[in-house]
């Protein structure tokens, strides 16, 4: 059996791992190793090395389905790529996909750079008036704007409290759940269930909208959801308007926070780093703002060994986990079936063993030259395996183009000193009070 707590031990320590759960996931993985067992309710197994990773999500990903915490998502997105499993995921990956080929991605290019020119000329005004603000929650607003768009032409500013409402109140419900023993069942009325139920039923309530529209249009926009719409499976059928709402709600909710939260995580590392804006701010010379290609971000290669860094250093994603279907053995260590799998890109992109100096912001060290040596599952912060996020180029091409365009106009100053961020593990990796900047006219 691996190393761990004992169950005692671990009930013990709920208190710390609620309080601090990043901190107490660290330290386990540094006392115990590679492979730390926690005994509770049930058997759960922490991994941090690389091989046992890609024995999880690539080599033997058919024995391990998504875990518990995936159930609980499944509350409000559904049966969407994000939460489905076995032939279900299978039929809508293929439908999918193709939606986010890289044609299909260069199409949106011009909605990506429109929403973020007006969100730059109305920071005109913080940086003539010497504002401060978070730049949190006008990242949120600009991404939501762009996959609105993309995926539905559709504008929902008018919508945009009930998502968020809905985000905020879902985030905390599911952080909650997850560390309750024995949760309490959504059937029962509880304040905090009422609440969780009333924000869903509300986002529910404007895509169905929204397809109902798309539906009754007699010509449908290129947007994403069209694409959807007319995808067929191998047997020609197409997706059913619950399967198309679970789609658009899983890429409405992973596809703008988490972007957000990496532009976010952006900006406060090149606020600590003027020589590294700089050099960014120098490649963003080579994209057209008024009219932005593909090819122009593909050019931005050292802006990219930055984005990855970031990614490295607060994965947006900090933990997935997997439920083993049969027993297997993972770094000579016995897992029971019905064992749950916990994977930190957390723990495992800081982990000494594969990271030199592993807290420093290091934009260098993706440099090809100092990549082709390190294992490649020491670094996913898009997953890993056949469910890498299908999203991932879009979302890159997204965070390329509005750091670009924003340091064409602006250089990015911190209005807060560094040290009072707390990373905050919430659903998504979240910085805790938010980060609060301040702009100067390039």
């Amino acid at each position: 059996m691996a190393p761990g707590p004992g169950t005692l031990a671990f009930f013990r320590s709920l208190p710390e791992f609620r309080r601090d759960a990043l901190t107490q996931f660290w330290q386990a993985a540094m006392t115990y190793g590679d492979v730390v067992r926690y005994r509770s309710l049930w058997s759960a197994y922490q991994l941090s090395h690389p091989d046992h990773i890609q024995q999880v999500l690539q080599s033997n990903c058919g024995n391990y389905r998504k875990g518990r915490d995936y159930h609980i998502l499944r509350l409000s997105l559904g049966h969407g790529l994000l939460t489905s499993e076995g032939a279900r995921w299978q039929r809508q990956r293929k439908m999918t996909q193709p939606a986010f080929q890289s044609q299909r991605v260069a199409s949106f290019m011009r909605v990506m750079a429109g929403h973020t020119a007006t969100m730059l000329q109305r920071w005109e005004v913080f940086a003539a008036e010497g504002r401060v603000f978070d730049v949190v929650p006008e990242l949120m607003a600009l991404t939501l704007s762009i996959v609105s768009q993309a995926l539905f032409s559709a504008n929902l500013d008018s919508d945009a409290a009930a998502i968020q409402e809905m985000l905020a109140v879902g985030r905390e419900y599911s952080v909650k759940r997850a560390w309750s023993v024995v949760p309490t069942p959504l059937a029962i009325p509880t304040k905090r269930n009422r609440e969780y139920r009333r924000s869903i039923a509300a986002f529910q309530q404007i895509i169905d909208r929204i397809i109902a529209e798309h539906r009754g249009s007699v010509s449908r926009p290129a947007d994403l959801l069209t694409m959807l719409m007319e995808a067929r499976d191998e047997e020609g059928a197409a997706m059913s308007d619950r399967q198309l709402r679970d789609e658009v709600a899983t890429l409405v909710t992973a596809g703008h926070e988490t972007t957000t939260l990496v532009l976010a995580w952006t900006c406060f590392l090149i606020g600590t780093r003027p020589e590294v804006m700089e050099r960014v701010a120098a490649e963003a010379a080579l994209v057209n703002a008024a009219a932005p290609a593909y090819e122009d971000v593909a050019r931005l290669k050292y802006t990219r060994t930055v984005i990855e860094e970031v990614m490295r250093l607060y994965p947006p994603v900090w933990v997935l986990s997997r439920t083993a279907a049969k027993a297997d053995s993972i770094g000579g260590y016995h897992i029971a079936a019905g064992s749950e799998i916990l994977i930190f890109p957390y723990i495992t992109h800081r982990h000494p063993q594969w990271w030199p100096e592993p807290e420093s912001f290091c934009p260098e060290r993706f440099a090809p030259e100092n990549s082709a040596s390190r294992p490649r599952y020491a670094y996913l912060p898009f997953g890993a395996g056949p469910r890498t996020c299908v999203g991932m180029h879009f979302a890159m091409t997204e965070i390329l183009l509005v750091l670009a365009l924003l340091l064409q106009r602006f250089r990015v100053e911190l209005a807060m000193d560094p040290a009072t961020v707390r990373v905050e593990p919430s659903v998504t990796l979240r910085p805790n009070p938010g980060v609060l900047i301040r702009l100067r006219r390039a």
